[in-house]
């Protein structure tokens, strides 16, 4: 069974699973590329690290842990706080030969969104010097609304702008942007930022949080968004990321052979 090559699965789709599980279950159904959680290597990274090379998969990105740390602390004595936090995912990412991605974090209670972006723009540059040093691309993906707790940067819009003033990348979720106006002008003028795009479906009417459905199942736009990206010349991965109620009600195995046959029908079609 062969899937398109730029279809990844990342590994929050099968939260309940082990690496191991994951590992297995593309390798079996064709799937080549997976992103990863850093939160699933525990308690075994080695072993979990193990099986994905095992299994020959492409590690797209790897989410950084501890996002209920405050990256946007200022210097203390033992140097930067968000070096300090992202730093362990980093080191995993040097070993896997990928990515590392992370949201914004928390802010302060009442603090306004303004001073929390200057403050993480301000607190990036010791963690892309230390991530540029071992080789590691480091991106920002835009978190929904709905996760204030995970992240402040909540607008592709301002996701591309933090781009612009860290020289970072940026990982499309498109759940949490598809709803934003003038989005063909915004992604055509920023694609060169984009490191990966995460793609979802959404039923409206139903809670925003954590709660996607299988491609073609929601609501979203998703063959004009997907297709906005290809024609601005985006060349990288499309890696489905699914969870929530209706996924675990279906089972991983159901929900995402419907999800990659969904996307590699489309992808194959369109000859990309």
């Amino acid at each position: 069974m062969s899937i398109h090559p730029r279809i990844s699965v990342s590994n929050i789709s099968t939260w309940k699973w082990s690496v191991a599980q994951d590992a297995a279950f593309l390798k079996a159904i064709g799937v080549g590329a997976i992103g990863l959680m850093s939160r699933k290597l525990d308690p075994d990274p080695e072993g979990a690290i193990a099986a994905l090379q095992d299994a020959g998969l492409v590690v797209t990105q790897i989410a950084a842990a501890g996002l209920d740390k405050r990256l946007i602390a200022p210097a203390d004595a033992d140097g930067s706080p968000a070096l300090r936090s992202l730093k362990p995912t980093i080191d995993i990412a040097a070993k896997l030969g990928c990515g590392c991605y992370f949201t914004a974090g928390t802010t302060p209670s009442r603090m306004p969104t303004d001073e929390a972006f200057d403050l993480l723009v301000a607190a990036v540059p010791p963690v892309k010097a230390y991530a540029d040093q071992q080789g590691v691309p480091l991106s920002l993906e835009h978190s929904n609304v709905g996760l204030r707790d995970n992240g402040f940067v909540n607008t592709l819009r301002d996701a591309f702008e933090f781009a612009e003033r860290t020289g970072l990348g940026v990982d499309v979720e498109i759940q949490n942007c598809w709803v934003e106006r003038r989005l063909p002008e915004m992604i055509r003028d920023n694609i060169s930022r984009v490191t990966l795009v995460q793609v979802s479906d959404y039923r409206v009417g139903e809670t925003p949080r954590m709660n996607r459905r299988v491609l073609g199942d929601g609501d979203i736009p998703l063959e004009w968004l997907l297709g906005l990206l290809l024609d601005a010349g985006y060349k990288g991965y499309f890696e489905i990321e699914t969870l929530g109620p209706a996924i675990e009600e279906e089972g991983y195995e159901s929900s995402l052979k419907r999800s990659i046959a969904w996307l590699d029908e489309r992808l194959t079609k369109w000859g990309v």
